[in-house]
Protein backbone atom coordinates (compact mmCIF):
# COMPACT_ATOMS: atom_id res chain seq x y z
CA UNK A 1 0.00 0.00 0.00
CA UNK A 2 1.42 3.68 -0.69
CA UNK A 3 2.36 4.96 2.19
CA UNK A 4 2.58 2.55 4.35
CA UNK A 5 5.16 -0.13 5.38
CA UNK A 6 4.81 -3.91 6.21
CA UNK A 7 4.95 -2.88 9.75
CA UNK A 8 2.15 -0.62 9.71
CA UNK A 9 4.05 2.61 9.57
CA UNK A 10 2.23 5.06 7.69
CA UNK A 11 3.21 8.84 6.51
CA UNK A 12 -0.02 10.78 7.82
CA UNK A 13 -2.51 10.27 11.11
CA UNK A 14 -3.13 6.86 12.42
CA UNK A 15 -6.21 6.43 13.89
CA UNK A 16 -7.98 4.96 10.98
CA UNK A 17 -5.21 2.82 9.36
CA UNK A 18 -3.84 1.70 12.82
CA UNK A 19 -7.55 0.50 13.87
CA UNK A 20 -8.00 -1.66 10.90
CA UNK A 21 -4.53 -3.25 10.52
CA UNK A 22 -4.96 -4.33 14.63
CA UNK A 23 -8.72 -5.02 14.42
CA UNK A 24 -9.20 -5.95 10.73
CA UNK A 25 -13.23 -5.88 9.68
CA UNK A 26 -15.38 -8.43 7.68
CA UNK A 27 -12.52 -10.98 6.84
CA UNK A 28 -12.59 -14.11 5.24
CA UNK A 29 -15.17 -15.64 2.42
CA UNK A 30 -19.25 -15.36 2.86
CA UNK A 31 -20.43 -19.12 2.66
CA UNK A 32 -22.37 -19.50 -1.02
CA UNK A 33 -21.89 -15.94 -1.89
CA UNK A 34 -23.75 -13.72 -5.10
CA UNK A 35 -20.57 -12.82 -6.36
CA UNK A 36 -16.76 -13.78 -6.03
CA UNK A 37 -14.40 -11.57 -6.97
CA UNK A 38 -10.07 -12.14 -7.39
CA UNK A 39 -7.58 -9.81 -8.32
CA UNK A 40 -4.06 -10.07 -8.01
CA UNK A 41 -1.60 -7.48 -9.41
CA UNK A 42 1.93 -9.41 -11.52
CA UNK A 43 3.55 -6.09 -9.75
CA UNK A 44 3.24 -6.71 -6.08
CA UNK A 45 2.43 -10.14 -3.80
CA UNK A 46 -0.98 -9.41 -2.33
CA UNK A 47 -4.43 -10.89 -3.72
CA UNK A 48 -7.95 -10.14 -2.59
CA UNK A 49 -10.46 -12.43 -2.13
CA UNK A 50 -13.73 -10.71 -2.14
CA UNK A 51 -17.57 -12.14 -1.77
CA UNK A 52 -20.75 -10.17 -1.56
CA UNK A 53 -24.26 -11.13 -0.45
CA UNK A 54 -27.04 -8.54 -2.47
CA UNK A 55 -30.06 -7.47 -1.59
CA UNK A 56 -32.54 -4.82 -3.03
CA UNK A 57 -29.85 -3.86 -5.36
CA UNK A 58 -27.24 -3.40 -3.07
CA UNK A 59 -24.27 -4.75 -1.16
CA UNK A 60 -25.93 -6.08 1.96
CA UNK A 61 -22.86 -8.07 3.21
CA UNK A 62 -18.91 -7.75 2.15
CA UNK A 63 -16.18 -10.02 3.07
CA UNK A 64 -12.55 -9.95 1.90
CA UNK A 65 -9.68 -12.31 2.61
CA UNK A 66 -6.13 -11.16 1.90
CA UNK A 67 -3.40 -13.01 1.14
CA UNK A 68 -0.15 -10.48 1.39
CA UNK A 69 1.13 -8.04 3.91
CA UNK A 70 -0.55 -6.54 6.62
CA UNK A 71 -1.33 -3.27 5.32
CA UNK A 72 -2.81 -5.31 2.28
CA UNK A 73 -5.27 -6.96 5.24
CA UNK A 74 -6.04 -3.27 6.34
CA UNK A 75 -6.86 -1.98 2.96
CA UNK A 76 -8.94 -5.03 2.59
CA UNK A 77 -10.78 -4.12 5.80
CA UNK A 78 -11.43 -0.79 4.90
CA UNK A 79 -12.52 -2.17 1.25
CA UNK A 80 -15.66 -3.53 3.08
CA UNK A 81 -16.94 -0.78 4.95
CA UNK A 82 -16.92 1.52 2.08
CA UNK A 83 -18.64 -1.21 -0.01
CA UNK A 84 -21.50 -2.28 2.48
CA UNK A 85 -25.01 -0.62 1.61
CA UNK A 86 -23.86 0.79 -1.56
CA UNK A 87 -25.95 0.33 -5.29
CA UNK A 88 -23.98 -1.91 -7.50
CA UNK A 89 -23.17 1.13 -9.70
CA UNK A 90 -21.56 2.88 -6.78
CA UNK A 91 -20.02 0.09 -5.82
CA UNK A 92 -18.06 0.26 -9.35
CA UNK A 93 -17.27 3.51 -8.74
CA UNK A 94 -15.63 2.67 -5.76
CA UNK A 95 -11.36 2.98 -6.75
CA UNK A 96 -8.08 2.03 -4.73
CA UNK A 97 -7.62 5.95 -4.80
CA UNK A 98 -10.82 6.30 -2.33
CA UNK A 99 -9.62 3.15 -0.23
CA UNK A 100 -6.38 4.37 0.17
CA UNK A 101 -8.32 8.35 0.89
CA UNK A 102 -9.68 6.68 3.76
CA UNK A 103 -6.88 4.86 5.27
CA UNK A 104 -5.54 8.50 5.50
CA UNK A 105 -2.38 6.80 2.82
CA UNK A 106 -0.26 8.96 0.59
CA UNK A 107 -0.29 8.86 -2.86
CA UNK A 108 2.94 7.55 -4.71
CA UNK A 109 3.74 9.58 -8.17
CA UNK A 110 5.28 6.23 -8.66
CA UNK A 111 2.33 4.27 -8.22
CA UNK A 112 -0.82 5.53 -9.56
CA UNK A 113 -2.47 2.60 -9.31
CA UNK A 114 -1.80 0.24 -6.30
CA UNK A 115 -3.70 -2.81 -5.86
CA UNK A 116 -5.74 -2.10 -2.56
CA UNK A 117 -8.55 -4.81 -3.23
CA UNK A 118 -10.86 -2.13 -5.46
CA UNK A 119 -10.43 -4.48 -8.49
CA UNK A 120 -11.72 -7.16 -6.70
CA UNK A 121 -14.68 -5.67 -5.87
CA UNK A 122 -15.67 -5.08 -9.26
CA UNK A 123 -15.06 -8.37 -10.22
CA UNK A 124 -17.45 -9.78 -7.52
CA UNK A 125 -19.80 -7.61 -8.88
CA UNK A 126 -19.36 -8.47 -12.00
CA UNK A 127 -19.91 -12.15 -10.88
CA UNK A 128 -23.17 -11.26 -9.75
CA UNK A 129 -24.50 -9.54 -12.78
CA UNK A 130 -22.93 -12.43 -14.89
CA UNK A 131 -25.03 -14.62 -12.88
CA UNK A 132 -28.05 -13.08 -12.67
CA UNK A 133 -28.76 -11.72 -16.58
CA UNK A 134 -26.97 -14.29 -18.16
CA UNK A 135 -26.59 -14.36 -21.88
CA UNK A 136 -28.71 -16.50 -23.68
CA UNK A 137 -30.13 -16.51 -27.15
CA UNK A 138 -30.35 -12.70 -28.78
CA UNK A 139 -30.47 -11.49 -25.04
CA UNK A 140 -26.92 -10.51 -23.70
CA UNK A 141 -25.48 -8.44 -20.89
CA UNK A 142 -22.60 -5.96 -21.15
CA UNK A 143 -20.58 -3.90 -18.76
CA UNK A 144 -19.29 -0.51 -18.98
CA UNK A 145 -15.77 0.03 -18.99
CA UNK A 146 -16.15 3.93 -17.95
CA UNK A 147 -18.55 6.45 -18.08
CA UNK A 148 -18.86 10.02 -19.13
CA UNK A 149 -18.46 12.54 -15.90
CA UNK A 150 -18.23 15.94 -17.51
CA UNK A 151 -19.59 17.94 -20.40
CA UNK A 152 -19.47 21.02 -21.33
CA UNK A 153 -22.45 23.15 -22.24
CA UNK A 154 -22.82 24.18 -26.04
CA UNK A 155 -25.33 26.22 -27.86
CA UNK A 156 -27.55 24.94 -30.13
CA UNK A 157 -26.67 27.81 -32.52
CA UNK A 158 -22.99 27.26 -32.13
CA UNK A 159 -21.27 26.42 -34.89
CA UNK A 160 -20.67 22.60 -36.56
CA UNK A 161 -17.05 23.28 -35.90
CA UNK A 162 -17.28 24.65 -32.25
CA UNK A 163 -15.45 22.79 -29.71
CA UNK A 164 -17.90 20.04 -27.84
CA UNK A 165 -15.56 18.79 -24.97
CA UNK A 166 -16.29 16.40 -22.71
CA UNK A 167 -14.37 13.82 -20.03
CA UNK A 168 -14.67 10.36 -20.01
CA UNK A 169 -13.50 8.23 -17.01
CA UNK A 170 -12.65 4.83 -17.59
CA UNK A 171 -13.11 2.09 -14.67
CA UNK A 172 -10.12 1.46 -13.08
CA UNK A 173 -9.77 -2.42 -13.61
CA UNK A 174 -9.86 -1.22 -17.40
CA UNK A 175 -7.05 1.34 -17.34
CA UNK A 176 -4.55 -1.19 -18.68
CA UNK A 177 -6.52 -1.25 -21.71
CA UNK A 178 -5.12 2.39 -22.35
CA UNK A 179 -1.73 1.31 -23.33
CA UNK A 180 -0.77 3.17 -26.30
CA UNK A 181 -3.41 5.23 -26.69
CA UNK A 182 -2.08 8.73 -28.42
CA UNK A 183 -2.93 12.14 -27.56
CA UNK A 184 -4.19 14.13 -30.46
CA UNK A 185 -5.28 10.69 -32.55
CA UNK A 186 -9.39 10.23 -33.44
CA UNK A 187 -10.89 7.35 -31.17
CA UNK A 188 -14.46 6.12 -31.62
CA UNK A 189 -16.96 5.90 -28.74
CA UNK A 190 -19.41 3.79 -28.16
CA UNK A 191 -21.96 4.59 -25.13
CA UNK A 192 -25.32 3.89 -23.59
CA UNK A 193 -28.03 7.00 -23.97
CA UNK A 194 -28.97 6.20 -19.86
CA UNK A 195 -31.80 8.97 -19.91
CA UNK A 196 -33.95 7.55 -22.94
CA UNK A 197 -37.30 6.49 -21.36
CA UNK A 198 -38.32 2.77 -21.27
CA UNK A 199 -41.61 3.29 -23.85
CA UNK A 200 -38.74 5.35 -26.47
CA UNK A 201 -37.40 1.90 -26.77
CA UNK A 202 -40.21 0.39 -28.60
CA UNK A 203 -39.95 3.08 -31.25
CA UNK A 204 -39.58 1.65 -34.72
CA UNK A 205 -40.57 4.77 -36.90
CA UNK A 206 -40.14 8.23 -36.58
CA UNK A 207 -39.92 11.80 -38.09
CA UNK A 208 -36.68 12.85 -39.05
CA UNK A 209 -35.31 15.14 -36.41
CA UNK A 210 -39.00 15.16 -34.96
CA UNK A 211 -40.20 17.01 -37.78
CA UNK A 212 -44.07 16.95 -38.15
CA UNK A 213 -43.66 17.91 -41.73
CA UNK A 214 -41.50 14.93 -43.07
CA UNK A 215 -43.49 11.09 -43.24
CA UNK A 216 -42.50 8.59 -40.82
CA UNK A 217 -39.24 6.42 -41.38
CA UNK A 218 -37.86 3.52 -40.04
CA UNK A 219 -35.72 4.13 -37.13
CA UNK A 220 -32.69 1.87 -38.37
CA UNK A 221 -32.77 4.63 -40.95
CA UNK A 222 -32.53 7.47 -38.45
CA UNK A 223 -30.13 8.68 -35.98
CA UNK A 224 -32.73 9.44 -33.33
CA UNK A 225 -31.44 8.36 -29.96
CA UNK A 226 -35.16 6.62 -29.73
CA UNK A 227 -34.42 2.75 -30.94
CA UNK A 228 -34.55 -0.98 -29.27
CA UNK A 229 -30.99 -0.58 -28.62
CA UNK A 230 -30.40 3.67 -27.16
CA UNK A 231 -26.37 3.17 -28.69
CA UNK A 232 -24.58 6.50 -29.36
CA UNK A 233 -21.51 6.63 -31.72
CA UNK A 234 -19.26 9.25 -31.97
CA UNK A 235 -15.51 9.84 -33.80
CA UNK A 236 -13.78 11.96 -31.13
CA UNK A 237 -10.49 13.52 -31.40
CA UNK A 238 -8.31 13.23 -27.88
CA UNK A 239 -7.07 16.19 -26.31
CA UNK A 240 -5.53 14.78 -22.96
CA UNK A 241 -5.14 11.77 -21.18
CA UNK A 242 -4.84 12.12 -17.32
CA UNK A 243 -4.29 8.20 -16.09
CA UNK A 244 -8.06 6.90 -16.68
CA UNK A 245 -9.39 10.75 -17.60
CA UNK A 246 -9.67 11.63 -21.31
CA UNK A 247 -10.54 14.61 -22.47
CA UNK A 248 -12.22 14.11 -25.77
CA UNK A 249 -13.60 16.98 -28.74
CA UNK A 250 -16.54 15.88 -30.52
CA UNK A 251 -18.56 13.67 -27.99
CA UNK A 252 -22.21 14.98 -27.51
CA UNK A 253 -23.47 12.02 -24.98
CA UNK A 254 -25.09 13.12 -21.47
CA UNK A 255 -23.19 13.20 -18.26
CA UNK A 256 -23.50 9.93 -16.18
CA UNK A 257 -24.00 7.80 -19.62
CA UNK A 258 -21.80 4.45 -19.68
CA UNK A 259 -19.26 4.28 -21.95
CA UNK A 260 -19.50 0.66 -23.85
CA UNK A 261 -16.29 0.53 -25.95
CA UNK A 262 -13.47 2.78 -27.40
CA UNK A 263 -11.79 2.37 -30.46
CA UNK A 264 -9.01 4.04 -32.53
CA UNK A 265 -10.09 5.44 -35.67
CA UNK A 266 -8.04 4.14 -38.54
CA UNK A 267 -7.62 4.82 -42.34
CA UNK A 268 -10.07 2.74 -43.41
CA UNK A 269 -12.87 4.26 -41.33
CA UNK A 270 -11.86 7.75 -43.59
CA UNK A 271 -12.85 5.86 -46.64
CA UNK A 272 -16.09 3.97 -45.63
CA UNK A 273 -16.90 6.90 -43.50
CA UNK A 274 -16.63 10.01 -45.11
CA UNK A 275 -17.48 13.29 -43.50
CA UNK A 276 -15.78 15.56 -40.85
CA UNK A 277 -14.18 13.60 -37.92
CA UNK A 278 -15.88 14.38 -34.91
CA UNK A 279 -19.26 14.48 -35.91
CA UNK A 280 -21.19 11.91 -33.65
CA UNK A 281 -23.43 9.15 -35.51
CA UNK A 282 -26.15 9.11 -32.81
CA UNK A 283 -27.31 12.88 -31.01
CA UNK A 284 -28.96 12.49 -27.96
CA UNK A 285 -30.73 15.70 -28.41
CA UNK A 286 -32.56 15.52 -31.58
Amino acid sequence: MTGVDDNGRRDGPEDVFTEHLEHPRNTGELPDPDGRGVFADPGCEDTFYVTIKVKDGRLAEVRCRVEGCRSAAACGSILTELARGRTLDDALRLTNADILKALGGVPDPADPRPNLGADALHRAVFDYLGKLVPSAGWTFWLQAVGEVTRVAEVSDAAPPNFPRLAEVSVFPRFVPALDGLEEGGLLWVMWWMHELPPEARQTLRARPRGDQARPERGVFTLRSPARPNPIGLALVRLLERREWRLLVDGLDARPGSPVLDLKPWSEKDAADRGGPPGQSTNRTTK
